[in-house]
């Protein structure tokens, strides 16, 4: 009977025909699947045609928001038919600084700083102090100083001294008048960014981009500055012999563009030879 078999590995008593038998024992074959298979990074696991397969994750080919997208300095992200896009800033009033008594207006696509327009002067007696022993009056539509009719004579003439301009005027005696005018700006007034210099255009100062020259760059050895248009450049230098110093032996001799030391042929007048011997 089985009691006395030992069968090997793999394989199991059986009586057949009234006789024990070691026969294989039979093993479920399991079918492969994706837990037995690991993938590597950007790819997953797929049965195809039974088998598994790592395949390449698909990744969308570009960003679908501005949150998915790094701009660089000087631009921003704006979404462009569905899509995040980089744009440079346009320049804006934000840029610049204007001084006291201008505000900053875009002319031709560019921040400029103009003068604010300032009354020349008051436009009612609100707007004017006058000296004591004198009242303000409306005259043609503008305020004036007057005196009472009962102390006409004795009403000296006005001056500067008695007006008070508000910012951005200045007192002017116009028609034996005073009368405030606005202040006319000067490039001492404008402060303008790096790189550009204040010019006056039409009594106002305007900051315009300075020209560059051979005196603002800075060239590496063997090479020197020229001007290409209106634009410095470093361009380099040619060499002569005066720059090479050739080895004993050897003189400098030009080779095309370029300077080469080539040996010196001798003569017996480079040769001291001992007594009893002569140079040949």
């Amino acid at each position: 009977s089985c009691h006395n078999v030992q069968c090997q590995k793999d394989t199991t008593c059986h009586m057949i025909d009234g006789w024990p038998k070691c026969v294989q024992t039979k093993v479920s074959i399991r079918r492969p699947s994706c837990r037995d298979v690991h993938c590597p990074m950007d790819t997953t696991c797929h049965i195809i045609n039974g088998h598994p397969q790592c395949v390449q994750t698909k990744v969308s080919p570009r960003p679908q928001s501005c949150s998915d997208l790094q701009c660089p300095q000087g631009t921003s992200c704006q979404m462009t038919d569905g899509q995040p896009r980089c744009v440079r800033h346009l320049p804006s009033c934000r840029d610049v600084h204007c001084p006291k008594d201008t505000t900053c207006h875009i002319i031709n696509g560019h921040p400029q700083c103009v003068q604010t327009k300032v009354s020349p002067r008051p436009q009612s007696c609100s707007d004017l102090q006058c000296p004591q022993g004198t009242r303000c009056q409306m005259t043609a539509g503008w305020p004036q100083c007057v005196h009472p009719p009962r102390h006409v004579r004795a009403v000296p003439a006005l001056t500067c001294s008695d007006v008070t301009c508000e910012p951005g005027a200045t007192c002017r005696v116009l028609q034996g008048w005073p009368r405030c005018v606005p202040v006319a700006l000067t490039c001492q007034d404008l402060t303008c960014p790096p790189g550009s210099t204040c010019q006056m255009e039409k009594s106002t100062p305007r900051c315009v981009p300075v020209a560059l020259t051979c005196q603002d760059l800075t060239c590496p050895p063997g090479s020197t500055c020229r001007m290409d248009g209106a634009t410095p450049r470093c361009v380099s230098v040619a060499l002569t012999c005066q720059d090479l110093t050739c080895p004993p032996g050897s003189t400098c001799r030009m080779d095309g563009a370029t300077p080469r030391c080539v040996s010196v042929a001798l003569t017996c007048q480079d040769l001291t030879c001992p007594p009893g011997s002569t140079c040949q």
